[in-house]
């Protein structure tokens, strides 16, 4: 009885996203639950406040509502000045009643975990996810499944698997009870055959770190503004430890810039309607630097993954999610990084 609930269950939340999937490996996790999107936005304003903290993660930077913005800079003939608006689409198209993104961690939690296994900062933070299609009915909140994130960002280490795995848990389980709706899965046949890129640059140290290190994050951020990324946010994980006298035994610097590029974003959410592939975005990038290295190591899950995620075979939609990791690496290599 049990199983046939639970194909069910499957089955229903396979058709509410009109994508034809086979089973097997668990990659998005959502609850998905009824009602309209002002009421169920209210349901998850209240996990983000409340439950969020009890369940161990503090979000970090909030972009709710972010089809309104889609629908002003690329729906809006007309700037709030009367001027026209560049950006403006003949072909916009407005398929959500509500997307929005929270980037959430804990970074007390992440130190043991970072030590052992540094490239799981490609989800610390990770992304929390809702979105509501425009005529249907169902709200999905949810994340990437803890496996997924493992194996995204090759960790192997089983205590920190398990550990991790434990905190996702937790957060699951706040969602369900402040969503109140049923769990369902995007399962996929298997992960791209490249999860994560990976770069290591030189880097000066000079006499004050600090300074090496803000003088380095400025550059970064100016190359990719300046070809239209957005950084949507920051954590940085050492100064957190440093200001709370938390013992970090093996780095000099880490942080995770959370970066988004708009009009991708709005390409794959809004008009593919592939808003499911949020639970990727905004991206995280994750630097650090070892003590007493002079070798900055630098990663990022592949944008490569989303074309599995979403089960796309389109061509031109393939080769456009392919050309933003290649847009990514050229502007690392630009700033001296080499993959590796």
């Amino acid at each position: 009885m049990l199983n046939t609930l639970v194909k069910l269950v499957k089955t229903a939340f396979i058709l509410s996203l009109s994508v034809s999937i086979a089973f097997g490996y668990q990659a998005i996790r959502f609850n998905l639950s009824d009602g309209d999107a002002k009421e169920r936005n209210k349901a998850f304003n209240e996990i983000v406040e409340v439950d969020l903290e009890d369940a161990g993660f503090t979000p970090k930077d909030t972009h709710p509502s972010i089809e309104f913005w889609y629908n002003k800079f690329y729906g809006t003939k007309l700037l709030d000045n009367g001027r026209i608006n560049p950006q403006f689409k003949t072909d916009h198209v407005a398929n959500l009643d509500n997307l929005g993104f929270i980037t959430i961690s804990n970074e007390e939690w992440m130190l043991p975990l970072l030590t052992k296994e540094p490239s799981l900062g490609g989800f610390a933070p990770l992304n929390l996810l809702i979105y509501k299609k425009t005529g249907r009915t169902k709200t999905y909140v949810g994340t990437l499944t803890p496996e997924a994130m493992l194996d995204i960002t090759k960790v192997k280490d089983p205590e920190v698997r398990k550990t991790f795995t434990k905190y996702i848990d937790a957060l699951s389980e706040a969602i369900d009870a402040g969503m109140d709706g049923e769990v369902g899965y995007i399962e996929i046949d298997k992960l791209a055959a490249k999860t994560i890129v990976e770069f290591e640059m030189p880097f000066e140290r000079g006499d004050d770190i600090l300074e090496a290190k803000f003088n380095f994050m400025d550059k970064f951020e100016k190359a990719f503004e300046s070809e239209e990324f957005i950084v949507a946010g920051k954590r940085d994980f050492e100064e957190y430890w440093s200001d709370y006298s938390l013992e970090n035994s093996r780095f000099d610097a880490y942080w995770v810039y959370s970066l988004c590029h708009f009009t991708f974003s709005y390409t794959v959410f809004n008009v593919w309607q592939h808003p499911e592939l949020g639970v990727s975005a905004p991206c995280s990038m994750y630097m650090y630097l070892d003590k007493g290295s002079n070798s900055l190591k630098i990663g990022m899950p592949s944008v490569e993954n989303w074309i599995t995620f979403g089960r796309i075979t389109d061509p031109e939609q393939i080769k456009f999610i392919k050309e933003m990791d290649e847009k990514i690496k050229e502007i690392m290599i630009s700033l001296g990084a080499k993959e590796i």
